[in-house]
């Protein structure tokens, strides 16, 4: 098949790109089953196993589709075109209008959200993560740390009130004075002390070790998460997730990779608790229910129906 992925961020992605590295893995993976991949992507974009073809606005975008593709899928820029199409969105938008027909979304949470039903699971390349030698026995807070939905005011908050340890990754700690909640929830000051340890964006060997040495990844979000890619990443380093039942993470968070927390007297049973989770028994749920392997079929599964002139409920 010949199929055009479309990404409107910068591939490789580095530091956080979610989407970025979603169609940088996607791409890998269908190159190596055979097909033809022709990946549109911001400006200075790079993929070693295919052509890529950098832009920087909807119009370059457009004239940069190979006249001979079978379908384009758009992970980004969705702009309309007179070829077969898909269209998955990462982010969280549910009163967005949408013109183009075939959408599909990222967990069955986030497509209901959109009043839609067709979704494929983010993917990971299972065997780039690792269990760690040791684990410490400081949690950790790995999200853009500005962002008020991530909710790290919720999290300073209950390290203190439970006496434990937090890393925190996700941002330079200045940026807490930038974004008006979490400056009216006073968290740059809240988290003053050595309770709380800052590394600023991790990437790499660094966003490895942080993720497989944590007791548990600390995820006490106050949005409809789409997915929640970095807990994943952090099952995948044998690392048990603790979170609130928010968007996508029911579905993402079983028995073996972690537990569900709303109130606080719900998250001190959790915390005793996720000392009981066998990290290699995490990791294996996790490398078997989300591998890159099974979201490439999903949308190969998809790109079919779309082919055969189905429309996407």
């Amino acid at each position: 098949m010949r199929i055009t992925l479309v990404a409107s961020g910068v591939l490789p992605a580095r530091g956080y790109g979610g989407t970025e590295r979603q169609v940088d893995w996607l791409t890998t993976e269908l190159v190596r089953a055979g097909h033809h991949v022709v990946l549109i992507a911001g400006a200075g974009s790079s993929h070693p196993l295919c052509e890529v073809r950098g832009v920087s606005s909807e119009a370059q975008c457009r004239a940069a589709i190979p006249v001979d593709t079978d379908i384009v899928h758009f992970n980004g820029w969705y702009v309309e075109v007179p070829f077969p199409t898909l269209n998955t969105e990462h982010g969280y938008l549910p009163g967005e209008p949408r013109r183009q027909k075939n959408w599909n979304f990222v967990s069955a949470s986030h497509a209901r959200n959109h009043g839609r039903k067709t979704f494929v699971y983010n993917g990971f390349p299972a065997d780039s993560y690792r269990l760690a030698s040791s684990k410490n026995d400081r949690l950790l807070f790995l999200a853009g740390i500005a962002r008020a939905g991530k909710n790290l005011n919720r999290a300073v908050d209950l390290a203190r009130r439970y006496n434990f340890r937090l890393d925190i990754a996700g941002g330079a700690r200045w940026t807490l004075l930038t974004r008006s909640q979490v400056r009216r929830d006073g968290v740059f000051f809240k988290s003053l002390g050595s309770r709380y340890r800052f590394h600023g964006t991790v990437d790499g060997d660094e966003k490895l070790r942080l993720l497989g040495e944590a007791k548990a990844f600390l995820n006490p979000i106050a949005w409809e998460e789409p997915f929640g890619m970095a807990p994943v990443e952090a099952m995948l380093c044998g690392t048990p997730v603790l979170s609130t039942p928010r968007g996508a993470l029911p579905e993402i968070v079983d028995g073996d990779t972690g537990l569900l927390f709303d109130t606080d007297a719900e998250f001190a049973a959790a915390l005793d608790a996720v000392a009981g989770l066998s990290p290699q028994r995490c990791r294996d749920s996790a490398a078997d229910r989300f591998p890159i392997a099974k979201t490439a079929k999903g949308y190969l599964d998809l790109y079919a129906r779309i082919l055969d002139g189905e429309v996407l409920p």
